[in-house]
């Protein structure tokens, strides 16, 4: 079966997240997610209202 090269770049992106978080405890997890969404933010420029702040 032939599979688009953007779905193939979709799968690799899931399969390395996956990797990168499969050792890492919840709370570990929230860390790296906040951390890629304020680098992401500050990246562009983007001021976004946090609904359920998590204390750090």
């Amino acid at each position: 079966m032939k599979v688009d090269k953007s779905l193939q770049e979709v799968w690799d992106w899931k399969e390395k997240v996956y990797e990168e978080m499969r050792g890492l405890s919840i709370e570990e997890r929230i860390t790296s997610f906040r951390k890629t969404s304020e680098d992401f933010c500050k990246k562009y420029g983007l001021k976004l209202k946090t609904l359920h702040p998590l204390k750090k």
